[in-house]
């Protein structure tokens, strides 16, 4: 068989192999219908990319026998990839390109997260005390019709107090919240969001140059990285003694507290100072600080982007965000990485690809956040004056958290 009848074949599902033809579901008053076959098609789905997204495109004669040119603007769609679901959204464009040569209709389609990326967050109270991570996110996310489903029971974490900024996006209340709970948020297929540890999820297989990787860039890196992160306390201190007398090691012991995290890589003395926040008992906030400060930093001077000559892993599964696969070298050195990104496109004339960008699982940890009630005298005052009184006072019906282990 040829490749360019292979490439077809597989645009087509010919084979046994799990099909993996673009296909929509379009909801319109009520009314669904099937659109596939789209000559062009490219979704990009990550852990920190949201909303997901898809593009299609097909020519305008197509789109007329398919229907796709009755599209519109607010449909609800649910984009999938052979049987397998991959998000639920919404038409956002459809783009009528006429020129001397050709007539194509393109559609551009966004998960249903984009309520929550672009519109404020709604609440009955902008101040909730002894509440919960998942029941907050859940709260601002239901205004938009979207759940939030914990796996394995991220995002379950009791917090004491947490206030609303009148101006902040949905989406932003919920990216603070998951820092204080330490998790990932991203789409699911079904339209929802989900909180998750990082790489709850294992590929059947990975990606091995020689094999199904077309294309591979690594990068080894020691931009932005630091030998040594050191916690250092905010007040001012004097100079004790003139400033051209060598005096950094009794100046650095009256700031600091005892609290650093260091990176081996860095072979120069490069220092940064984070600062310890008022509100943080014991500095456990401001510990995790500064090792996340160096594995972040760490991760993301390693990172692998490569295309794949195909979307699924060895078991006939989708390369999804959050998912841990092995990354064989060309010198035959496996590497265990997270994705984060991926981009899966296709098109009749150059077939199916993935490309995705992989890094260690600490480049993608959240950074740990002092919640900022804790940080205010005001607030903490005004919370140990209501839980002597009463330590369930909230005023927003907030759901009871929901746990999947899927």
């Amino acid at each position: 068989m040829s490749g360019a009848l292979t490439a077809l074949s597989d645009f087509l599902g010919w084979n046994n192999a799990p099909s993996d033809q673009v296909s929509i579901v379009v909801t319109t008053g009520g009314a669904s219908r099937q659109i596939t076959n789209w000559t062009s098609a490219v979704l990009r789905l990550g852990i920190e990319i949201m909303p997901w997204t898809a593009t299609l495109g097909m020519t305008a004669a197509h789109a007329s026998a398919t229907g796709a040119g009755t599209l519109n603007p607010g449909d609800t769609c649910q984009v999938y990839i052979g049987a397998d679901l991959v998000f639920t959204g919404y038409v956002i464009t459809v783009v009528d390109d006429l020129g001397p040569e050709d007539h194509m209709i393109e559609v551009q389609i966004a998960s249903k997260s984009v309520d929550l990326v672009e519109c404020a967050a709604e609440f009955s109270t902008f101040q909730m005390n002894s509440t919960n991570v998942l029941a907050i996110a859940q709260a601002v996310a239901s205004r938009m019709n979207i759940d939030v489903i914990s796996v394995n029971g991220a995002g379950d974490t009791d917090i004491l107090a947490f206030s609303v900024i009148l101006t902040e996006t949905a989406y932003e209340v919920i990216e603070r919240v998951s820092r204080l709970a330490a998790v990932l948020f991203y789409d699911r297929p079904d339209g929802n969001i989900c909180m998750s540890a990082v790489g709850t999820r294992r590929a059947a297989s990975g990606f091995t140059v020689g094999q199904n990787v077309e294309r591979i860039q690594t990068v080894r890196s020691l931009g932005g990285r630091y030998s040594k992160v050191i916690a250092i306390n905010q007040n001012t201190v004097s100079l004790f003694t003139d400033p051209h007398v060598d005096a950094l090691a009794s100046q650095m012991s009256a700031l600091t507290v005892g609290i650093e995290a260091t990176d081996s890589g860095v072979p120069r003395t490069r220092i940064m100072f984070i600062p310890v926040e008022n509100g943080d008992e014991n500095n456990k906030v401001c510990q995790q600080r500064a090792q996340w400060e160096v594995n972040r930093r760490y991760g993301r001077a390693y990172p692998v982007t490569l295309t794949a000559d195909s979307w699924r892993d060895a078991a006939g599964q989708l390369w999804l965000p959050n998912t841990l696969a092995p990354v064989t070298a060309r010198d035959g050195t496996v590497s265990d990485l997270l994705i984060g990104e991926l981009t899966l496109r296709q098109t009749v004339e150059d077939g199916t690809h993935a490309d995705v960008v992989l890094m260690p699982p600490g480049a993608f940890s959240p950074e740990p956040l002092l919640n900022p009630a804790l940080a205010d005298k005001f607030l903490q005052v005004m919370n140990s004056a209501q839980n002597s009184v009463d330590t369930s006072i909230q005023t927003e019906d907030l759901a009871a958290p929901k746990n999947t282990t899927s």
